[in-house]
């Protein structure tokens, strides 16, 4: 797979999230829809891991976006740095709306000790654990 000009994003950068970093990858990315990818989704507190498998019948769920430059990429790979376990990695997301697209997603190396979102939405989870938005 060559370098994927699109990205996957699962949790605090989902368009419905209200983070700072969210909002700008919103108003600099164009957002192509929702898709979703095989694997398990790992609810970490305020915010959620991912650990991706092409054999898993679970379904993460999250927006694609177009990237429209590596400055932007850069900024979400320094935003994603703060958990070493976290690794950028390309992956083949199938739309929602219909077709697949080729987007780089963060995804943990091995499974975090915390309990999977069974929905693999965790905007969802969170606004079913608490009537606020979720924001860090």
């Amino acid at each position: 797979m060559s370098d994927p000009s699109h990205i996957f994003v699962y949790g605090t950068l989902r368009s419905e999230s209200g983070h700072p970093m969210a909002r700008r990858l919103f108003a600099r990315a164009r957002l192509v829809g929702k898709g979703r990818v095989p694997g398990r989704l790992y609810d970490l507190g305020w915010y959620p891991a991912a650990m991706f498998d092409e054999r898993e019948k679970r379904h993460i769920l999250g927006d694609v976006f177009a990237l429209p430059d590596a400055k932007l990429l850069a900024e979400l790979d320094a935003y994603e740095s703060g958990d070493r376990n976290y690794r950028r990695l390309p992956l083949r997301v199938a739309l929602l709306g219909g077709g697949t697209v080729s987007a780089w997603a963060y995804g943990v190396a091995k499974p975090p000790n915390a309990r999977v979102i069974p929905s693999g939405d965790f905007v969802a989870h969170r606004n079913a654990k608490t009537p606020r938005p979720v924001r860090p």
